[in-house]
């Protein structure tokens, strides 16, 4: 005898749906997802980028369902992607399905609403965590998780993260990447090294700080100040801005980075700038996510509560 369904909810007859039918295997919901995607956008590639998954992915999720209804859902030619009449009707399934998960997802998102944003830890400690707050504030009923992270990467091949804020250039294929504010670069140490430092090249007589391996801060900076021959090569390496000015902080030498990073340290002291030449480097920090996100609510408040108090930053650091 088969099993049956004993779903009371409205729109379930009584015992209409069997319940060995309702849990048969079937295709996964991404490739559904990625049929719909290169259905409305009429080609696999401009689906791979929609939805941040390789082009190979796509592919084969729309051959599985292929395979799994034994039919061919697109003609493919040259200029992209047409339905044949099983994949139009495939396709009229898939979004009423969608349609109807989706909806149910944001009625739940309404009352349970989590927001994870993953950033760089110098980031979250010396600018988000002031202005913690003023966040929350523009994120009502909402539960902010937040990760840090030394990757400047954006990468959402797991669910689990909504937006990230990334230093970088601001280009990054199927992103949004909304602009908080440009890097700036200067030295930084305390009071008692920089009187030290009559000149740019009194630079060479300490130890250098890197906040990266690559030491491409430092060389920035001596190739916008006049003194390309300087070696920036020297000197100590950290994985973070962070740890960086903290040693610098402590006496270890002469860190380089952006003083919006070290706002508090330089009011309080701790840290001063001395020289007066502060360069872009041609990076900054953006908020990013993939784009088809751009119409969630949660995600347009952290975008326009980001970049508010992005502008709201003084236009010059404190010396």
């Amino acid at each position: 005898m088969t099993e049956q369904s004993n779903n009371s909810q409205p729109g379930y007859a009584d015992r209409a749906y069997p319940l060995a039918d309702l849990t048969r295997a079937l295709p996964p919901l991404s490739a559904y997802q990625a049929f719909v995607a290169a259905a409305e956008l009429g080609s696999i590639s401009k689906a791979a980028n929609h939805l941040c998954r390789t082009q190979g992915a796509v592919s084969r999720q729309v051959q599985q369902l292929e395979d799994h209804y034994r039919c061919a859902l697109f003609v493919r030619h040259v200029s992209g992607l047409t339905l044949t009449a099983e994949g139009n009707a495939l396709l009229t399934v898939a979004i009423n399905l969608l349609t109807l998960l989706v909806r149910h997802a944001d009625v739940h998102s309404q009352s349970a609403a989590v927001l994870t944003l993953r950033l760089p830890s110098t980031f979250a400690i010396r600018w988000l965590l002031p202005r913690l707050s003023a966040i929350n504030l523009a994120l009502p009923r909402t539960e902010l998780r937040i990760y840090t992270s030394a990757d400047d990467t954006p990468d959402f091949t797991t669910p689990d993260v909504d937006a990230v804020v990334v230093r970088g250039a601001g280009h990054w294929a199927g992103m949004d990447a909304i602009p908080l504010f440009e890097e700036r670069l200067t030295p930084m140490c305390t009071s008692e090294l920089a009187t030290s430092l009559k000149s740019v090249a009194d630079l060479a007589k300490v130890k250098l700080l890197h906040p990266g391996h690559g030491h491409g801060e430092w060389r920035c900076w001596f190739d916008h100040v006049g003194a390309p021959q300087s070696d920036a090569d020297g000197g100590l390496v950290f994985d973070t801005l962070e740890l960086t000015l903290t040693a610098a902080a402590q006496g270890h030498g002469v860190a380089i980075g952006d003083p919006r990073m070290a706002k508090e340290r330089l009011e309080a002291g701790a840290l001063v700038m001395p020289f007066s030449e502060i360069v872009q480097n041609g990076l900054g920090y953006f908020l990013v996510y993939p784009s088809q996100r751009a119409a969630q609510a949660r995600i347009r408040a952290l975008a326009d509560v980001l970049t508010r108090l992005a502008q709201e930053d003084p236009t010059k650091p404190a010396q």
